[in-house]
């Protein structure tokens, strides 16, 4: 499913029915002391916030535009005048970051791919249900791969968790999944975390505790 239709709140709107964000419920219900303190010790945190957004936005469509081979339209929300003014530098850095990987993307591919997760019981009685964005299904090193691109300085949590979900969703979706890739890319300096099957699925369980919380606090209505 290519990128669906989204609302201002962030919420998927797929065949007549709103799905949550696998990011926002991630976001909501996980702990995250650590992003409160780093908060606390930077006021400016929203404009840093805003230009950190912003290279990552341009470094995913560079991305995109070199396995997906279609072009890619900046964001409206993104006026010219407002880029930071060493963009070029950074997105080469980071450019050069990525090659440094060494990792080899094929085809056939799902870039930008919205995959549902809805989670029910053995009755089929729908505990939660969302929806997320993965940059990337395919080859990766010949092994079938989710692949989401970060630029955090540091593993985090919160992103095992999100390609959990992404995990449950393919396998519902019949998408076959070898192994999941989240390569963490900056202007000078690249790691990678690999995540076996095993390892999705129990991540993926992790996941839906946090998203059955959501649809209970909620009542599914978004």
């Amino acid at each position: 499913m290519s990128q669906a239709l989204r609302d201002k709140e962030g919420n998927y709107l797929i065949g007549g029915r709103k799905k949550r964000s696998v990011t926002t419920i991630i976001h909501e219900e996980y702990p995250r002391a650590e992003l409160d303190a780093w908060k606390e010790r930077n006021p400016d945190w929203p404009e840093y916030t805003r230009k950190a957004r912003i290279y990552g936005v341009f470094m995913h469509m560079q991305l995109q535009e070199m396995y997906a081979d279609i072009p890619v339209e900046v964001p409206g929300e993104y006026p010219f005048w407002e880029w930071p003014k060493d963009l070029d530098e950074e997105l080469e850095g980071r450019r050069e970051q990525w090659r440094l990987l060494n990792l080899i993307l094929g085809k056939p591919n799902l870039i930008e791919h919205t995959i549902i997760i809805d989670d029910r019981d053995e009755k089929g009685n729908l505990l939660s249900e969302s929806a997320g964005t993965w940059d990337y299904w395919g080859p990766v090193d010949d092994l079938k791969s989710i692949l989401d691109w970060k630029s955090s300085k540091r593993p985090q949590t919160a992103h095992k968790l999100q390609m959990g979900a992404y995990y449950l969703g393919a396998i519902a979706a019949g998408l076959e999944v070898e192994k999941a890739v989240i390569p963490y890319v900056r202007r000078t300096s690249a790691q990678l975390v690999e995540l076996m099957p095993d390892e999705l699925q129990e991540w993926g369980e992790k996941y839906l505790e946090l998203a059955r919380k959501s649809y209970v606090k909620t009542n599914g209505n978004y």
